[in-house]
């Protein structure tokens, strides 16, 4: 199969430039940015659609994700999989692939991959190497070119506002300085850990990313912090934007 045979939308060739070193926890780099009302303006834009969610194509490109995620050989860090799924996520709630059955959903999710790893500066990550266990493979000027399409997709806002941005303002509001138990940290990797399994699973679409950070930082209270527990979900029940928070995790 040659790759012609999956064309592309006609675009420049030219070089394109984004941001680098992009902090999942840390979404914005403009100092005159007010955290939390900013993630909250911004978290609409970037959350996916629950049609886009269910779709066939995101299926196929979060077995691919979660191939090279957890392959001994091939893995990826969890994260720069986290924002390479979140990618795929924003575009198919923006476009439609020419053809939902593979290799395009794979085309896709490869590409999501290179521009998380990008964003995180993965020097390692390697398109052919990734891809060696696959009958067809896509070249880098392909990917390239799927690339400029994704981020054409984005609205070039690479950023992604996720609920990891949300992790640090639920944490400040219910431990406020100088308070810091010693299970705050232990907490908050528990939290992150439920956010990079959970991701996948196409309810998570239904709810905003504040949401779901809330209802992960929950979950991870009541395993790692049970007699907490009440102070903590007062402390997420007094933030004006979360009425009430289910436990979807």
């Amino acid at each position: 199969m040659a790759t012609e045979e999956w064309a592309l939308p006609d675009e420049e060739d030219a070089a394109y430039d984004y941001e680098f070193e992009f902090d999942l926890e840390n979404p914005f780099t403009s100092p005159a940015d007010e955290p939390i009302a900013s993630l909250l303006d911004a978290e609409a834009h970037h959350a996916p659609s629950v049609s886009a969610a269910a779709s066939a194509a995101r299926r196929d490109a979060v077995a691919f994700i979660s191939k090279v995620r957890f392959s001994g050989e091939l893995a990826v860090h969890p994260r720069v999989a986290y924002l390479a799924l979140n990618y795929v996520d924003r575009f198919l709630s923006k476009r439609q692939l020419a053809c939902e059955q593979q290799p395009w959903p794979r085309l896709l999710a490869l590409s999501c991959l290179s521009l998380a790893a990008k964003m995180q500066r993965v020097a390692t990550f390697s398109i052919d190497h990734i891809q060696r266990d696959e009958d067809f493979m896509f070249d880098a000027a392909t990917v390239r070119r799927m690339e400029r399409w994704v981020l054409g997709a984005l609205e070039w806002r690479a950023r992604s506002v996720t609920p990891f941005a949300f992790l640090s303002f639920f944490l400040s509001v219910c431990y406020p300085p100088p308070q810091h138990p010693p299970q705050v940290a232990a907490i908050k990797a528990r939290a992150v850990d439920l956010l990079l399994r959970a991701q996948p699973e196409v309810k998570m679409a239904e709810f905003s990313p504040s949401v779901v950070a809330a209802s992960a930082l929950l979950a991870a209270a009541r395993e790692v912090a049970a007699a907490n527990l009440p102070a903590f979900q007062a402390g997420v029940a007094a933030c004006p934007f979360v009425n009430s928070v289910s436990m979807i995790l």
